[in-house]
């Protein structure tokens, strides 16, 4: 994507920042074998789940603030705040590794991790996207799609180098990696204006509506809290599956994931080239819909079956691929008048999404003793949900974003 030359740094580290807070975001999960295996961290798979609520709340916190942040403090100052709040992460991570056998304090120690975490993502995530948009006013759809796909890069990478450090019993290189992305980027942006617009491109479309429908709005948060829960169905319980269920050694496990967060990346740049092919109206409740045939399928699964997942993981990251960068896109134009609340907004209802998939999935298993498996049949159904209330959002005649390639 080129960039125009006022800002072409600043939308270098920005996108930059993207990828660091794809990996940040995902390496609680990629992970996820220590934190459960007896002989480290020994988490039950509610204590598992329990891990994320503190993410979602100040995830969601920050999201939902982050507009009237901007507004006092200025974007770049929420930005910087944000990436701080991803080092401190990282570093309580690495010191919970030290204390991983004191029954208890380990436990807290990684829900304070994973709190900085949520709040570095809610805070950083909708600021990414309103600066990229601000930056590029006459490409936001292309721009949105560019930036989230090199988020996408980020969960992707991830559990690669997971697969990498945790069989040889070096997991905490992965922590340590993100800890000195998250400072540097600190550093570099620090040194850039990144001063929005007057008027950003958001607050420009509000002015020509009059209003938001009370219907719409439900619409998008609805959407956007369903989309949260089946890919966090995916993203946080794919290696768990894996190894428990499935059977299958560690490097497999996080093989899983990275095949799925690698083609929601391939998946968002696949359908941008061919979007004379996929229109976005089509696209927004189609992908749904083969998702929940693939979240069913996997729901079958059983031991010895590591082949036939590692492809069904690959196709739920294709069916997850389009979605958010559409629901983003598609809301800034559908609720305008919202402005620069929109993006944190829609990010705060996926956040909500991710911590029914995160915390909730544990303590489904937990209090029913429910296999695996099951979490994947009852994201099958959201999918199936989700499609029918995107439908009537995606197919109004006003407003339809294209994806550009």
């Amino acid at each position: 994507m080129p960039f125009t030359s006022t800002h072409q740094r600043e939308q270098q580290l920005l996108l930059m920042a993207g990828v660091m807070q794809g990996v940040a975001l995902v390496t609680f999960p990629a992970i996820s074998t220590v934190l459960t295996a007896p002989d480290a961290y020994g988490l039950s798979r509610s204590e598992y789940g329990l891990i994320f609520l503190p993410q979602v709340i100040a995830a969601i916190a920050a999201s939902f603030l982050g507009a009237q942040l901007s507004r006092a403090w200025g974007a770049k100052r929420v930005l910087l705040v944000g990436l701080l709040a991803d080092a401190a992460s990282m570093a309580v991570l690495l010191l919970s590794a030290l204390l991983m056998h004191h029954q208890g304090l380990d436990l807290v120690l990684l829900m304070l991790a994973t709190a900085l975490m949520g709040f570095g993502f809610g805070g950083v995530v909708p600021v990414l996207n309103t600066f990229i948009a601000d930056f590029q006013p006459t490409r936001v759809d292309q721009s949105i799609l560019m930036l989230n796909a090199l988020l996408g890069l980020g969960t992707a990478l991830a559990p690669a180098l997971a697969a990498v450090v945790v069989g040889p019993g070096v997991w905490w290189v992965l922590p340590l990696l993100v800890l000195a992305a998250a400072l540097w980027l600190w550093t570099a942006c620090r040194q850039q204006p990144l001063q929005l617009s007057a008027a950003g491109p958001a607050a420009s479309a509000g002015e020509s509506r009059s209003g938001v429908a009370a219907p719409v709005l439900v619409g998008f948060v609805a959407v956007a809290v369903l989309y949260g829960l089946v890919e966090t169905i995916n993203g946080n319980w794919s290696v768990i599956l894996m190894a428990q269920k499935v059977g299958a050694p560690t490097q497999v496990a996080s093989m899983a994931l990275t095949l799925f967060w690698g083609w929601v990346t391939l998946g968002r740049l696949l359908f941008a080239r061919l979007a004379g092919l996929f229109p976005p109206r089509l696209l927004l409740p189609g992908l749904p819909v083969f998702l929940a045939v693939v979240l069913e399928a996997i729901s079958r699964l059983g031991g010895g079956d590591a082949g036939t997942a590692l492809v069904l993981f690959a196709c739920a990251g294709v069916g997850c691929s389009a979605m958010l960068p559409l629901i983003i896109s598609f809301g800034q134009k559908q609720l305008a008048p919202l402005g620069e609340t929109v993006a944190g907004l829609l990010i705060g209802a996926y956040q909500v999404g991710y911590g029914l998939a995160a915390f909730g999935g544990g303590a489904i298993q937990q209090q029913w003793d429910l296999p695996i498996t099951t979490l994947f049949a009852m994201g099958a159904g959201a999918a199936v949900l989700l499609a029918l209330l995107a439908a009537p959002l995606a197919l109004k005649p006003r407003g339809i974003p294209p994806l550009h390639p």
